[in-house]
């Protein structure tokens, strides 16, 4: 436990993550063969801080179904009365909407060439 806490003090600070963990784990990430690394960031109450940030890497970046897919495939399955309680399809691209100056610095480019 000793150890996590640290690690989370660390990464408390996003300008300095920025610069020496997100940019460099994405590269090198990109760099070993996966053709996408996205960064996202969740909220959890639990969690020192409140925040875990993540990389979600992948190797052929077309194998995700388009939201439209999956925003038809939950709905299908609410008017089924077999909801959720937590889950929609929004959640799904919540984590990757960062603020723009975040994206550009993890990215080095403008949000248009993510969508």
């Amino acid at each position: 436990m000793k150890t996590g806490y640290r690690h989370a003090c660390l990464r408390v600070n996003i300008e300095s993550d920025l610069n020496s963990w997100i940019v460099e784990w994405r590269n090198r990430a990109l760099n070993v063969g996966f053709a996408d690394a996205r960064y996202g960031s969740i909220s959890i109450s639990s969690y020192p801080i409140g925040q875990i940030g993540f990389l979600l890497c992948r190797k052929d970046p077309i194998s995700s179904p388009p939201i439209g897919d999956v925003s038809h495939r939950f709905h299908n399955i609410v008017r089924m009365g077999k909801g959720t309680t937590y889950y929609h399809p929004i959640l799904q691209n919540a984590p990757f909407s960062l603020p723009l100056w975040v994206q550009r610095r993890i990215y080095q480019s403008d949000i248009t060439s993510l969508q």
